[in-house]
């Protein structure tokens, strides 16, 4: 198996999209001792199981991380949204009182004040994004190394992403026996241990100046993101 797919769906921001990481193999990691796997030497694996709290320590490290890096900035989006809801409340309660001018100002500002949340968190999620994706980078390729010498270790030749399948609705039926994701994961965090002295998430990200996840429902997702 040469290349091995890694789709990781993540939700950060309130509404950040998805993001969709693939990973290439390029070393082979030790790994345990080889588990039974389903006749036909194909198997499935769900990757949004990755970022459940028992799914792979690596990641949710890194995650948590970024997201120690945006507290922050949530602080100040979180402030900012505040203040157009308290400017909407005082159009609907007191506009009705306002002259036509005081009206019309108070509009024009809320309007302003919208036009300015929404540039912000525009701007504070594509800054998770990449620091989010800088962070995982080096895991994920470690992963998709980890999946290569797991598969071919146990004679499996196919490695299917059920996550995929699903929402493309190719999948019909799965035998649970054919389901390697708890192993996998099992075996993962087992070669590759979390240490509190690792690298920090994202070297290259730059703090936010000052302060403002699909997965399938039956998944936990990260820790709460900005």
């Amino acid at each position: 198996m040469r290349t091995v797919g890694l789709v990781i769906a993540v939700l950060s921001l309130g509404s950040l999209a998805p993001i969709w990481a693939q990973g290439q193999p390029q070393a082979q990691p030790q790994g345990g001792t080889p588990a039974s796997v389903p006749v036909g030497r194909i198997a499935v694996i769900n990757t949004n199981a990755f970022f459940a709290d028992d799914g792979i320590q690596q990641l949710l490290q890194q995650a948590r991380r970024v997201n120690d890096m945006f507290k922050d900035k949530e602080a100040e989006l979180n402030a900012l949204q505040q203040r157009v809801e308290s400017l909407r409340r005082e159009l609907e309660t007191q506009g009705p009182n306002l002259t036509p001018q005081a009206r019309a100002d108070k509009q024009e500002a809320l309007e302003q004040l919208e036009r300015e949340y929404q540039r912000k968190k525009e701007d504070a999620e594509r800054a998770y994004q990449r620091a989010f994706r800088d962070a995982i980078a080096p895991v994920r390729e470690r992963i998709g190394a980890f999946l290569e010498t797991y598969a071919k270790s146990r004679g499996i030749t196919i490695v299917l992403e059920v996550a995929n399948l699903v929402q493309a609705g190719g999948l019909v039926y799965v035998d649970p026996a054919a389901d390697i994701t708890r192993d996998f994961i099992n075996e993962y965090n087992k070669a590759n241990p979390v240490t509190t002295s690792s690298a920090p998430a994202s070297p290259s990200a730059e703090r936010p100046a000052s302060g403002a996840r699909s997965a399938p429902t039956s998944q936990k997702t990260p820790p709460r993101k900005p």
